[in-house]
């Protein structure tokens, strides 16, 4: 049945994230009502982890890890491939808490898309996306970064442009980006609609510093998920 149907996340993160990490983990599984599959990128060892079994190393050259502006920004590229090209997963960034279940967002229509982001950047020159929270298609995706990093280097784009699939990306690759509804990846803000929240802010993130207005929130999910066992130190 559709609804049983096991929810495939990837979380971008690395061992400067350890402890948001764990609480994004807690509150996905606080409030899916079906089995979830949650891979973790950590990107400060090449590797990945899965449903915290023993990490296993990532299939990226040592040519583009050493390209990514954060410990994991490029990894979310490698989903499909991880995913034998089938099927849907999520990509979500380690700062992030979901309020909601995470199987409403692997069920949206895609609508003949490739994935789905948040348009989060624009100008009257150009749109750029936000590739924070994905839902991707698997089977249409197939992410080069090889060829993106040859293509950057001779200068027909840039690593932004990559980076928020910019046009000047998409001249040369031409996915087909969908509008991700935007209440799945709320830039430092909550009310009774946000399904995540993304504390996006490196300056006010809760786990840092004081003046987050929202991190009471996120310090209710670090309370349940330490009261729980799941947080240990």
């Amino acid at each position: 049945m559709k609804n049983q149907e096991r929810v495939r996340v990837f979380i971008g993160s690395g061992e400067a994230s350890l402890l948001e990490r764990k609480v994004s983990i807690y509150s996905l599984r606080k409030h899916s009502h079906r089995e979830l599959d949650i891979y973790v990128f950590n990107g400060t060892h090449n590797a990945i982890e899965l449903n915290d079994d023993q990490p296993y190393i990532a299939p990226m050259s040592l040519r583009v890890k050493y390209r990514n502006t954060t410990e994991f920004s490029l990894y979310r590229y490698l989903i499909p491939q991880l995913c034998n090209y089938q099927g849907k997963a999520i990509y979500i960034d380690s700062d992030t808490i979901c309020l909601t279940d995470i199987g409403e967002l692997l069920d949206t229509p895609l609508n003949g898309c490739d994935f789905l982001a948040k348009r989060a950047y624009s100008s009257e020159a150009k749109d750029l996306w936000g590739l924070s929270v994905m839902l991707i298609d698997c089977q249409k995706c197939n992410f080069d970064l090889e060829t993106y990093y040859d293509e950057i280097e001779q200068g027909l784009y840039s690593y932004p442009d990559l980076a928020r699939m910019s046009p000047a990306f998409l001249a040369h690759h031409h996915y087909q980006i969908g509008e991700l509804d935007p209440l799945w990846n709320v830039f430092d803000y909550y009310d009774k609609d946000t399904k995540l929240i993304h504390y996006t802010n490196l300056y006010t993130q809760p786990w840092k510093y004081t003046n987050h207005p929202y991190g009471d929130l996120w310090f209710q999910y670090f309370n349940e998920a330490r009261d729980c066992g799941y947080i240990t130190q």
